[in-house]
């Protein structure tokens, strides 16, 4: 049984009142809409069958010479779903007319077992949709679970047709992966269910189906829900919407967290406004038939404001002054009568250092680091001591502590949807729709509270963008050969881009060779004015452009429907991505007191008794400038694609080390200012 994005069916049976089958019965169906008719005649078997109608409104008329005319008005074609009409006509004259009100069962489906709903007319605006988009509805769905996940198949493996063409994502299969979902989860356990790359506004949409369990033979390219949207189409009578929604957080209260550390309401507001009209594209009939229009315009403007916490060094730590509270083995027996000791330790002058107390902190009497300081210096002072979800070993409390904020992380969008229907004649029926979208979204992924990169210092500043500019165009025609044999051709464009954006790992300071990470990889626990971790600054781009041509012959031979059918599917699928595994990404980063590189320094001989080693090492390696320097060669290329998969090759190498022994490639010259950090790690490299 042929059941498309685009289309229904009706397939019944002409009889007489004895039951007899009556043959060559004209029927003609009569779309409500648009006044346009579609006329065949019953077979041997008194079958017919009209293949691939619009959903909407029909009137239906059947007529035999020596017969009434039978009417059944006002019979809903639903998408994705057989209406079965059995008509019965009574001997008279074809002058005289039956009118038949209702039919019981017609809805029914007898020739398929698949499970699946259809949301349509006043419930797609009625129902609640998040970021009112219809694909929220298919988590409402029997057999499906908050993530989107279907009938146990994993999540990417929905498909999703609109307008009969593929809008199925050629990279993660659920759009949600790389990109945000659409849909959004109306359960409020999962993020957002899966949906297909262009979006589908509700004010967009005519009909919305999802078929989950015991799809028919022709759909077979994956193994969860089968999603068909069509779009709306035009009519005889004009018709549109104009539409805004708005939401303000203003009249909220803010959080208990902000209020102890006075960072003000995340104030923003957003709102999803539009437009659409629909009717005659022309007055009057060309090339046989009538043609019709239907537009939709949407925009998205958020201006998005987000709180955010970073981690920054205190006013002591920047001045080379540690603060520990300290445990000696009286207090380890006893810390209630013996408590710890809160101690100061200078990392430059400090004689309080080591196992007895007595040992000076830094034995080369250097201190911290003036490149460190300098790039600390550029921070803020923290406003939150307690560090909120920060604390840990790389946000002490003492002495690292946090910084929190608001920062506007902008999000607006633009959406576009155009559709022509044209009927060449009575057999040729045409329809096509372009779609367009627009996204540009600031993100929390890579953040500036330094004024380095842009803005000013206190001031968080995003350096993120994740864009996304897709665009899809579809194409089919439905052509009835003779009154039992169609044909329906599907032409679908696809191109899905994506980006991510963001500055990346640069040198904090022109004369560095590499990023300054101190205390290690980390969003926001890193003690740098702009995080450099891999797994946030890295950029990558997705270029698919997919290809889809569908053609199915219906055929209607006695009592038996016979559909036969190809699907030809061509991606071309770019990839490029700057990171090269966990950890790893193509510009040059030093670590400072990292978990890893800090352990390959000894500094049990300056590590105080009673002091937590791993604390100790973090911060006295990371205000020293004792670094663990990570680079890695990568070369790879992607290619061009006809497969959903193909190979990604490439040669990788990586090499661990100190600075100590590569150190010219952390500064630029010989000759910088700060070279002083050359004669720190030579007296270190003599010392051992």
């Amino acid at each position: 049984m042929l059941v498309r994005c685009l289309s229904a069916n009706l397939g019944p049976q002409v009889s007489d009142a004895s039951g007899a089958a009556i043959v060559g019965a004209t029927v003609t169906v009569t779309d409500k809409a648009t006044n346009t008719p579609r006329t065949t005649t019953t077979n041997e078997a008194g079958r017919y069958v009209f293949v691939n109608v619009n959903p909407g409104a029909y009137d239906l008329a059947v007529s035999k010479t020596g017969f009434r005319v039978t009417k059944l008005t006002d019979q809903t074609v639903t998408i994705g779903l057989t209406l079965t009409l059995d008509v019965k006509l009574e001997v008279g004259s074809i002058s005289q007319t039956v009118e038949v009100t209702s039919t019981p069962g017609a809805e029914l489906q007898t020739m398929n077992a698949t499970v699946g709903n259809t949301v349509a007319g006043i419930a797609l605006d009625s129902l609640p949709s998040i970021g009112r988009d219809v694909s929220t509805f298919v988590t409402l769905q029997p057999g499906v679970s908050p993530d989107g996940s279907v009938a146990g198949a994993v999540v990417d493996q929905s498909s999703f047709l609109l307008d009969g063409g593929n809008n199925t994502n050629d990279m993660d299969g659920s759009m949600n992966v790389y990109t945000p979902s659409f849909a959004g989860d109306p359960s409020g356990v999962s993020g957002g269910g899966p949906t297909g790359v262009m979006p589908t506004p509700a004010d967009s949409v005519e009909e919305f189906k999802v078929n989950t369990t015991n799809q028919t033979a022709d759909f077979n390219s994956s193994a969860g829900a089968e999603v068909q949207v069509v779009t709306k189409r035009g009519t005889n009578a004009w018709h549109g919407t104009v539409y805004e929604y708005y939401l303000d957080n203003n009249f909220n209260a803010n959080t208990w967290d902000n209020n102890v550390s006075g960072t003000p309401l995340a104030s923003y507001h957003y709102n999803r406004f539009g437009g659409s009209v629909g009717g005659p594209m022309i007055a009057k009939k060309i090339l046989g038939g009538q043609t019709y229009f239907f537009a939709n315009y949407q925009g998205f403007r958020w201006n998005n404001v987000a709180t955010i916490e970073r981690a920054v060094p205190t006013a002591n730590m920047r001045n080379g002054i540690l603060h520990f509270n300290v445990c000696n083995a009286a207090c380890q027996a006893d810390p209630v009568a013996n408590p710890p000791v809160p101690t100061d330790f200078n990392l430059k002058t400090g004689m309080n250092c080591g196992s007895l107390g007595t040992a000076a902190c830094d034995p080369r009497g250097l201190g911290i680091s003036p490149i460190v300081q300098q790039m600390w210096n550029t921070m803020p002072l923290p406003n939150d001591r307690s560090c909120g979800a920060l604390v840990g070993s790389r946000c002490d409390t003492v002495n690292e502590q946090g910084f929190k904020a608001n920062m506007s992380i902008p999000q607006n969008d633009n959406f576009g949807v155009a559709r022509i229907d044209h009927d060449f004649g009575s057999k040729w029926h045409f329809n096509s729709s372009y779609r367009y979208y627009k996204l540009i979204r600031a993100t929390t992924s890579q953040i500036d509270i330094g004024g380095i990169l842009g803005g000013t210092s206190g001031v968080p500043t995003s350096l993120s963008n994740r864009p996304q500019k897709p665009w899809y165009y579809v194409a089919g025609v439905t052509t009835n050969i003779t009154p039992n044999l169609t044909n329906d051709f599907h032409y679908s464009y696809l191109r899905n881009f994506w980006q991510w954006i963001s500055q990346e790992g640069p040198p904090q300071f022109s004369q560095l060779g590499g990023a300054l990470e101190p205390l290690g990889e980390s969003h926001y626990a890193s003690l740098t004015p702009y995080n450099v971790d891999t797994q946030n600054v890295r950029t990558r781009f997705w270029d698919g452009q997919d290809h889809y041509f569908r053609d199915d012959l219906s055929l209607l031979k006695g009592n038996h429907f016979f559909q036969f059918g190809g699907v030809y599917q061509r991606n071309w699928n770019y990839h490029q991505r700057t990171d090269n595994g966990g950890g790893i990404n193509y510009t040059v980063t030093y670590q400072l007191g990292d978990s890893v590189g800090a352990g390959l320094v000894d500094l049990s001989s300056t590590k105080p008794a009673g002091v937590s080693s791993v604390r100790w090492t973090r911060d006295y390696a990371c205000g020293h400038g004792h670094r663990y320097r990570r680079p890695s060669g990568l070369h790879a290329h992607g290619e061009q694609s006809d497969a959903e998969s193909a190979p990604y090759p490439g040669l990788r190498q990586e090499h661990d080390s100190l600075l100590q022994r590569l150190f010219q490639r952390l500064l630029a010259h010989e000759a910088s200012p700060h070279s002083h950090l050359r004669v720190r790690l030579d007296a270190g490299d003599a010392a051992r």
